[in-house]
């Protein structure tokens, strides 16, 4: 198996479960968004190492810009190697578009879902 078809499978499955549970039980995904915004240093210190490493590593070993579907991993790792550094070293600026994205949850869940199931079937079935 790949690298692509591998990180396929693994966001596929993530993107589409989260898709899935933003639609099944909005309440919950609303109140994670209002706990990241009211975080202690911990917690955000912890996520932004985390998304540093996630990013980081897609960038380093999937670093494909070619016309087709694995393209859209190398965005994921670039987005998540960005959130990463922005969230380690001012997590202000992520944080304040919390409520904007919780006002947006649906639109959110249907772009999640919709990426998970791209990333799955090309991933699994592809």
């Amino acid at each position: 198996m790949d690298t692509s078809t591998f990180l396929a499978q693994i966001f596929g499955l993530v993107y589409t479960v989260i898709g899935i549970g933003i639609f099944l039980d909005s309440i919950r995904f609303r109140q994670l968004l209002t706990d990241i915004q009211h975080a202690n240093a911990v917690t955000l210190y912890f996520s932004g190492v985390t998304s540093l490493v996630v990013g980081f590593s897609i960038v380093t070993f999937h670093n494909i810009w070619t016309p087709d579907w694995r393209a859209a991993l190398t965005l994921i790792g670039w987005i998540a190697l960005v959130k990463g550094v922005l969230m380690l070293i001012k997590p202000d600026i992520l944080l304040k578009n919390a409520s904007f994205w919780q006002n947006k949850l649906m639109l959110v869940g249907t772009i999640v879902l919709l990426v998970g199931l791209f990333l799955g079937y090309h991933g699994f079935a592809g």
